[in-house]
């Protein structure tokens, strides 16, 4: 059995959303720095899980992690499985210098 969780992006500010028929899709004229993700990997103690097809995954015991990089291996955007009470330690750390000036998280809102 699967566990609910909830999803979050991290995209570079400015990024425009759109929820199309297969899911969320970004577009920015500029990447996340990769300082961004190393900086979230460290910060909430993410292990490297598995790399394929442009997409690096790292996990914890409360979330799972997924870089997407484009053809040329800069950061499209990153998106958060999270479970439990992930969602605020990830809040906290996305208020951080180190992230806030160059990126922004970005949670879909749940249908009701």
């Amino acid at each position: 059995m699967k566990r609910k969780y909830q999803t979050a992006f991290i995209l570079p500010v400015g990024a425009n959303k759109l929820l199309g028929e297969d899911g969320w899709e970004f577009k920015s004229s500029a990447p996340l720095s990769h300082d961004i993700k190393e900086n979230l990997v460290q910060s909430l103690r993410l292990e490297f899980f598995e790399s394929y097809l442009g997409i690096e995954s790292y996990i914890s015991d409360n979330m799972k992690m997924s870089v997407f990089f484009d053809g040329k291996c800069k950061v499209e955007s990153i998106t958060f499985q999270l479970y439990g009470d992930a969602l605020s330690k990830l809040s906290t750390v996305c208020q951080s210098d180190r992230i806030s000036s160059d990126a922004e998280l970005f949670i879909p809102q749940q249908d009701r």
